[in-house]
């Protein structure tokens, strides 16, 4: 036998191994980076809160302006980054992103080769979803919700290829522990109920039916799972209440042009495109086969809507248009996969495990390193000479500095943070203005009432402040961090 036949099978087998490594390699290397989410620390001392008092606030403990209610409604998931926290530190809290960016990468992997396309294909169309979905792999609860939607679409699309119920009697399970992490499990509740009503909707698209008709299975079955699916909902210390934050949310429109993560996508990155892309091929994808279904359509029309509304929503149109893209395909002639057998999957893990220990060596993801970053990164001076010299008073902060001071100064409620819901639009509005320092700014009732001012030295406000003869200015300039008293 020639060299080159006999080196055909490995290489071969080589190529296949290396292209799955670097699938999973694509949100988990994103991962692999230092704490930079401002949403992090209020979520740690979230966790610490609810252990300490042995159940859930149902008031704001955090800041300091009126009492008002507040449904902690990722409880669950707070308290597991403190115990991770608590065990293991920053290093720990950067481990448990990595993890849940590899359990990403594998949902969605599963939700393609479903499909059963060669392997170039299989990786791309994955490539694609998780290529759009990097800039969310931070530590928040969105990562679980990521996880929990494409298990659920997975299984819906069982449903509808088979026509049987048995798949979807998981969804029950999957929404009690949703609905305890994370308040977008009403996307999953959404979707299924898109599935249920589907044969009552689709004689409205066209008057024939396609395979997924032929198969859509017992639609009451899916409405009696629905109904359960809301039912476990509800299992939480708050019980029905747990859905007034997802009105709080609907209700706002001002803080999307705030609030950089509510912002819609600006496609300054190729990361947009290649989400663009993605939705424009599921679009192609239901008209070339002509999908007549209900399911798809809703299905694609709430991943455009939420994703392209605001860009923390992206990872809806990205899970949805890869899902549909897949989908479309199994109705193609199968054409033969490539076989994870045990030991190709040992070699992917112990590889793509490698390729990691390399980033966190070279990216020098340490306790100590973390920390330097994070002082840089948030006013950790700041809370030092507070702490040194026991300052008091009323605090007056930046949105963007709230969490980590209800972190690292619980004693000192702050004055706003990123629970956007909790302090409403006209609050937040006028907390942007001040830090712009706008025509009135120094009129603001909350910052006549301050005591202590914890800002960054580049902010507006902080000019405007220089020449106030009755503050006391404590700056420390090689760290670019400022401190009023």
């Amino acid at each position: 036998m020639p060299f080159e036949n006999r080196l055909a099978g490995p290489e071969k087998i080589f190529r296949q191994l290396a292209l799955v490594t670097l699938l999973y390699l694509l949100p988990a290397a994103q991962a692999v980076l230092p704490v930079d989410d401002p949403d992090i620390w209020w979520h740690l001392r979230t966790g610490q809160w609810i252990l300490q008092h042995a159940t859930v606030p149902f008031t704001d403990p955090f800041s300091n302006g009126p009492t008002k209610p507040w449904i902690a409604y990722s409880w669950l998931f707070e308290i597991v980054v403190y115990k991770i926290f608590s065990f293991s530190g920053l290093v720990g809290i950067t481990v448990f992103t990595v993890a849940l960016a590899l359990l990403i990468a594998f949902a969605f992997h599963r939700l393609v080769r479903r499909a059963n396309l060669p392997l170039l294909y299989e990786t791309g169309l994955t490539a694609a979803g998780l290529v759009a979905i990097k800039p969310l792999m931070s530590p928040r609860p969105w990562l679980l919700s990521i996880v929990f939607f494409l298990l659920e679409l997975h299984l819906i699309f069982q449903y509808r290829r088979s026509g049987s119920l048995r798949p979807l009697y998981w969804l029950p399970l999957i929404f009690v522990i949703w609905a305890n992490v994370h308040i977008q499990f009403v996307y999953g509740l959404a979707i299924l109920f898109f599935a249920a009503v589907e044969r009552l909707f689709s004689g409205l698209l066209s008057s024939r039916s396609n395979t997924h008709d032929q198969h859509s299975g017992p639609s009451l079955g899916v409405l009696v799972i629905t109904a359960l699916c809301v039912l476990a909902s509800i299992a939480t210390p708050y019980h029905f209440t747990i859905y007034r934050p997802i009105v709080e949310y609907a209700m706002q429109t001002r803080v999307f042009r705030m609030v950089f993560e509510f912002q819609a996508l600006q496609f300054r990155s190729p990361v947009d495109w290649v989400f663009l892309a993605s939705v424009l091929g599921a679009a192609f994808s239901l008209g070339w086969r002509r999908e007549t279904g209900f399911f798809p359509f809703c299905l694609l029309a709430m991943g455009v809507l939420l994703s392209f509304r605001a860009q923390r929503d992206i990872w809806v149109g990205a899970v949805a248009a890869v899902g549909l893209i897949s989908d479309g395909a199994t109705m193609a002639p199968l054409a033969e996969r490539v076989k994870l057998t045990k030991p190709k999957t040992v070699i992917i893990v112990v590889a793509v495990g490698a390729a990691l220990l390399l980033f966190a060596r070279s990216r020098n993801i340490t306790e100590t390193a973390l920390s330097a970053h994070v002082a840089e990164r948030f006013p950790a001076d700041a809370v030092a000479f507070v702490k040194k010299n026991r300052l008091q008073g009323r605090l007056y902060n930046h949105f963007d500095w709230g969490g980590f001071l209800i972190w690292s100064l619980p004693e000192l409620p702050v004055a706003i943070d990123g629970r956007t819901n909790l302090y409403g639009e006209e609050r937040i509005e006028r907390f942007f203005a001040v830090w712009s320092a706008v025509p009135g700014w120094n009129s603001d009732p909350e910052l006549a009432k301050a005591g202590l001012i914890i800002g960054a030295i580049g902010q507006p406000l902080t000019f405007s402040l220089r020449g106030d003869t009755r503050l006391d200015l404590f700056t420390k300039t090689e760290s670019r961090r400022f401190l009023y008293s």
